[in-house]
């Protein structure tokens, strides 16, 4: 079953599906007669590259500066709630796609680790693509139980590439970083309401309020953000097992909360302190397993057996705790201090249904400090910044397990983080910057399972390392429109220990890390248009992945690739965008057991779109992103390919008054999305859906 193909065979783009991304990014072009100039304009929605600051890397910096490929995406493109979770926007970057698991890939990289699931759970295994909200690092166990919402959010950033110097370890693919709208000194208020309809008939409600007020005048604001949603899937079920529980796989609802305290003292000029409360909770469904393989996963369906290992899905009650604390304060002569603080509870449990052979109850606690001086002398040529970090984690479940043969085992680890980073830019001339930091990381971890089987068997982890990430660089201003940049990095993610399912003995994987190497380009065309460009190369030592029913490292893999991203407001009304990214890996290991090129990793994804704007208060506009196909597996199976998808999304609004009205459609085709395959099952991409949410702000 295991063929190795040629990279020169395969992962071709689909032409034609090509062709229909292209007339869907450019049909617009047809309709630009409908503009009407009234006093809307380029200058009135885009923001230049020197405006948009990037702080993902811990050092605010301009877009136009920033060596690192990102992309910023602000409110207007998410905020008509046609996206609802963090890990669904983001894939509208270039090389940025879909892996199932509610995870993404960057550049190949897969955000949910070398395993998912019970492997993860069994392995220790860490994710690979940070999450941070509001400075908060959201935590990852092999699945998205509890994925961060888009609701009151200002910004978002996904960074591609390594960011283990700044982010630390767990970012070695790449980190999505989302910022929160702090209060305020004025009294705001939003309520929203909506539906969506999918190709089964299915609906799904969400409701969402956000509250701003000041208590004291210019010296302490609160805001308060909630939303939720609730109804039946998308998915489809067919039910052929003997269970007598009353389950619906279909229904999950989730409930969001945020609430922000910001105080600014007038009696201490320069002081600023933030305090944050999030509550997330979610009961459902949460996978998007189907086994109707007859049907190449077409019919996006999962018929439930009651012994079947592919006939199963979960059915999940997870809710998570945080509180953080931001304290900043301006010396007001060049130096800054910013310290974050924050406390995270996360329970998650979950069935399995309807062979009832599976149970999971995990608490993780973790807490982290967080404390950086930046400064910035007006006579200087340096700039900088310089910090201390430390995490705490402790992470317990239980696995009752009837199934395969064993019954349960349970895990207690307690990993610790410190770290010492910083980065520094000298101006060498006035066009000529010099980048230059690095970060100096301990992690340890103490880790205990028991196994039982036929009888008790134990894994006693202790292991601990050392590690230095650094990272160069350079920005050269060709012409004030114009800026070339260059950076090397180096990524890290620690190593572990697991099960092996199969055998059913331990064994130890080490860690992986990366050197990266990339160009950039930024370039603003005024305030009509602004086109960036990337080119990387990654070369992984120990690159790990699941393999046999374990983690193993690939000796020696490299990736590298050329992305493009940007956008042209063709008149004054009509704003066109596109965004691609081509990309090559290989296997340079040689082994039998292996295949040539590493999974998730499409050797093309486009996307195209546009907005058009019809005076002051109406517009609409679409979106096409092409995925090429991919092996699922390290061992390139043939029958485990996925990707090779176009999808094609909708949308329209019309602001009156103070109430806004929008509506979309998703998958405009109902194109069939399958983005991972196994040997018995696929995890696959939401169906044709419509959606209208009404908003109200005050």
């Amino acid at each position: 079953m295991n063929q190795s193909i040629s990279s020169s065979s395969f992962g071709k783009p689909n032409y034609l599906k090509l062709v229909i991304a292209t007339v869907l990014g450019t049909a617009p072009l047809f309709y630009s007669s409908l503009a009407v100039s009234a006093e809307t304009t380029p200058e009135s929605k885009a923001q230049s590259m020197e405006t948009i600051t990037v702080t993902g890397e811990k050092v605010n910096r301009s877009l136009k500066k920033t060596t690192t490929a990102v992309s910023v995406i602000d409110s207007d493109q998410f905020g008509n709630g046609q996206y609802s979770k963090l890990n669904d926007l983001v894939t509208i970057s270039p090389d940025v796609i879909s892996e199932g698991f509610g995870s993404v890939s960057i550049r190949g990289i897969s955000g949910t680790g070398a395993a998912t699931g019970q492997y993860a759970y069994m392995t220790g295994s860490r994710s690979r693509i940070a999450t941070i909200v509001d400075g908060v690092t959201q935590r990852w166990t092999g699945y998205a139980y509890s994925p961060a919402g888009l609701w009151d959010v200002k910004q978002v950033e996904v960074l591609r590439g390594p960011q283990s110097t700044s982010q630390g370890t767990n970012a070695i693919g790449g980190a999505l970083v989302s910022t929160t709208n702090d209060p305020t000194y004025e009294y705001e208020a939003a309520v929203r309401g909506g539906l969506e309809n999918y190709e089964n008939g299915n609906f799904k409600k969400n409701a969402a309020i956000m509250f701003n007020a000041p208590i004291i005048d210019n010296e302490l604001a609160m805001r308060v953000a909630v939303d939720g949603l609730k109804g039946e899937g998308w998915m489809n079920y067919e039910d052929e097992s003997t269970s007598t529980k009353d389950v619906d796989p279909n229904d999950s609802e989730n409930l969001n909360l945020r609430t922000k305290l910001l105080w600014e003292p007038a009696s201490i000029p320069g002081l600023s302190a933030k305090l944050t409360y999030n509550y997330h909770k979610y009961k459902g469904e949460f996978l998007t397993w189907v086994n109707d393989s007859d049907d190449d996963y077409g019919s996006q369906t999962l018929t439930l057996k009651t012994r079947s290992r592919d006939g199963n899905t979960r059915i999940q009650d997870t809710d998570v705790h945080s509180i953080a604390a931001d304290v900043n304060y301006d010396f007001d002569n060049g130096i800054q201090n910013n310290f974050h603080a924050d406390y995270q509870v996360n329970n998650i449990n979950f069935f399995q249904y309807p062979y009832d052979s599976t149970t999971l109850d995990n608490d993780l606690k973790s807490f982290e400090i967080d404390n950086r001086v930046s400064f910035s002398f007006p006579a200087s040529s340096w700039t900088g910044m310089a910090g201390v970090y430390l995490n705490h984690e402790k992470n317990e479940f239980t696995v009752d397990n009837n199934y395969a043969g064993y019954t349960s085992y349970q895990s207690t680890a307690k990993t610790n983080v410190y770290a010492v980073y910083g980065e520094a830019t000298y101006a060498l001339t006035p066009v000529w910057n010099l980048i230059g930091g690095g970060r100096l990381e301990h992690n340890t971890i103490d880790r205990d399972m028991t196994f039982h089987r036929t009888a008790d068997e134990y894994l006693n982890q202790d292991d601990s390392d050392t590690v230095f990430l650094p990272k160069v660089g350079a920005t050269y201003d060709v012409t004030e429109s114009t800026t070339l940049g260059a950076n090397i990095r180096r990524g890290y993610n620690a190593g572990g220990a697991g099960l092996n399912m199969t055998s059913y003995e331990y064994y130890a994987f080490d860690k992986e890390t990366v050197w990266a190497y990339e160009l950039s380009s930024r370039t603003q065309f005024g305030n009509r248009a602004s086109l960036a460009a990337n080119l990387f190369y990654n070369d992984y030592d120990g690159y790990q992945a699941q393999s046999n029913s374990e983690i193993t490292n690939v000796d020696s893999a490299h990736t590298y690739g050329l992305e493009l991203e940007g956008n042209f407001w063709a008149t004054n009304n009509l704003m066109l965008r596109g965004n691609a990214g081509l990309m090559n890996s290989k296997i340079d290991s040689d082994t039998d057991s292996l295949g040539d090129t590493l999974p998730n990793t499409p050797h093309a994804n486009v996307g195209l779109g546009f907005t058009q704007y019809i005076g002051e208060n109406f517009s609409f506009g679409a979106d096409a992103k092409y995925v090429g196909e991919y092996y699922s597996d390290l061992d390139n199976d043939s029958e485990y390919k996925a990707g090779d998808y176009v999808t094609a999304d909708a949308r329209l609004q019309y602001i009156w008054g103070d109430l806004t009205i929008d509506g979309y459609v998703k998958n405009l085709t109902n194109e069939d999305v399958v983005l991972y395959v196994n040997s018995y099952r696929a995890s696959v991409g939401q169906t044709r859906t419509y959606g209208l949410n009404l908003t109200y702000k005050m």
